[in-house]
C-alpha cells in the first residue's frame, strides 16, 4: 500500500461503518466445471506456505523485497516458478520507476472461453526497503498464486480469461501498475470487464474496506462534519478531492456484489474512497470497472498512522498474519469471481 496525500482520509472514513458488512507454454485448455459450480475454495494453510517462502527470501536478501533490489528479484523469480509449476503462460513486463529503477510485472494467463473478456486480478510483490513486507503484500501475491494453483489443479471451465498481475514498485509511485495501464490501447481496456485489486488481507482483527463505487460515502462524511461544527473551508478542499476522483459506471455492481458477501457473513464493511488512489487500482479509475479487498486495522502509534501493524516496517512478517483473514480474503475473491463468470 503506497502511502499518498489521500490516504489518510481513512481516518475519518473509519467513522463510517455499515452492517452487511518471458512466455511459457500455456496450460490445457480442458475445463470441467463452470466457476460457479464448481467449489472452487482457496486455502489458507497454502497461502500460508508462499508467505514463508516470501519471508526466506527477504530473510536471504537484506531483509526486504524492494523493486530492483535481490529480495524483489528472487520474488518474481518464485511468482514465475509457481506458474510454470500450474502450467500456465506468462508475460515479464519491464519498466522503470520515478527512481530510474528496472521493475517487472508478471502477467499470468488462465485462458477461459472468451479471450476478448478480461477478468484482471492484481497483486504488488514487492516490498518497501524497510521491511519484508509479508502482509502488505506477500499476503496479496500469495492468495493470487493460490487461486492460480487451484484453477490449475481442478481444471475450472472459465468463461472469461482471467489474468493475474503481480505488480512491481507498488511502493515507489505505484509505477508498475501505472506502466501496464499505459500500454493498454482503447480496445484492450474495453475487454477488461473488472480489475480486482488484493492487498494487506493477512491483517489481525480486520476492518473490510469496500470501494465506494458511487462516492456515497463523500455524502455522510460530509454531513457528519458539519453536524460537529467543522467549518466548510476545512474539509471542502479534501471532500472536492476526493470527489475528482475517476469512476466507472461498473464500480457500483462489483461494490454491491462484495457487500452482499460480507452481509451474508454479518461482517461490518467501511466503503472507502481514498484508499483507491493508494495502490494499483488508481491507474484503472475509471477506466474499468475497479473493486479492491483490502484489510485494515487503523492504529496511532504517536503522530503516525498505521494502517495495520507492523506497516512499512521491518515487523511487518508472517507473525502479523492472520489465516482466518487470508481464508475470508480469499472467499470474497472466489465470490466476485462467481459473480462475474
Amino acid at each position: 500500500m503506497f502511502f499518498n496525500k489521500f490516504l489518510g482520509v481513512c481516518v475519518l472514513t473509519s467513522m463510517f461503518a455499515i452492517s452487511g458488512c518471458q512466455k511459457n507454454e500455456p496450460h490445457s485448455k480442458e475445463k470441467i466445471e463452470d466457476v460457479s459450480q464448481s467449489g472452487l475454495k482457496l486455502d489458507a494453510a497454502q497461502m500460508m506456505t508462499h508467505l514463508h517462502a516470501f519471508e526466506q527470501i527477504a530473510k536471504q536478501h537484506g531483509g526486504n523485497r524492494a523493486v530492483g533490489t535481490q529480495g524483489g528479484l528472487a520474488s518474481a523469480d518464485y511468482i514465475l516458478d509457481q506458474a510454470k509449476k500450474a502450467g500456465f503462460s506468462t508475460e515479464l513486463q519491464t519498466f522503470e520507476n520515478r527512481e530510474k529503477t528496472k521493475g517487472r510485472n508478471i502477467i499470468v494467463e488462465i485462458p477461459g472461453e472468451s479471450k476478448q473478456s478480461i477478468i484482471l486480478l492484481g497483486a504488488h510483490y514487492d516490498s518497501v526497503k524497510m521491511g519484508p513486507g509479508i502482509n502488505d503484500n506477500a499476503s496479496g501475491v500469495a492468495l493470487l498464486l493460490d487461486l492460480m494453483t487451484q484453477l490449475s489443479s481442478q481444471k475450472v471451465k472459465l468463461k472469461h480469461t482471467i489474468h493475474l498481475a503481480f505488480w512491481d514498485s507498488e511502493e515507489v509511485g505505484i509505477a508498475g501498475s501505472q506502466a501496464y495501464v499505459k500500454k493498454l490501447t482503447a480496445e484492450q481496456l474495453k475487454a477488461i470487464k473488472a480489475y480486482i485489486n488484493v492487498d494487506m488481507v493477512g491483517t489481525k482483527d480486520p476492518e473490510i474496506l469496500i470501494a465506494d463505487g458511487d462516492k456515497s460515502s463523500i455524502d455522510e462524511m460530509e454531513k457528519m462534519l458539519k453536524e460537529r461544527g467543522m467549518q466548510e473551508q476545512d474539509y471542502k478542499p479534501l471532500l472536492d478531492g476526493l470527489r475528482s476522483i475517476p469512476s466507472h459506471s461498473g464500480d457500483l455492481a462489483l461494490e454491491n456484489t462484495l457487500k452482499a458477501f460480507f452481509k451474508e457473513k454479518n461482517l461490518e464493511i467501511k466503503e472507502d474512497v481514498a484508499t483507491l488512489t493508494a495502490s494499483d487500482t488508481a491507474p484503472f479509475l475509471g477506466k474499468v470497472p475497479v473493486t479492491s479487498v483490502i484489510l485494515f486495522n487503523e492504529q496511532m502509534k504517536g503522530d503516525e498512522l498505521e494502517f495495520a501493524p507492523c506497516y512499512h516496517k521491518a515487523c511487518d512478517t508472517i507473525e502479523q498474519v492472520d489465516p482466518k483473514s487470508m481464508q475470508l480474503a480469499g472467499d470474497a475473491v472466489i465470490h466476485l469471481l462467481t459473480s462475474l463468470d
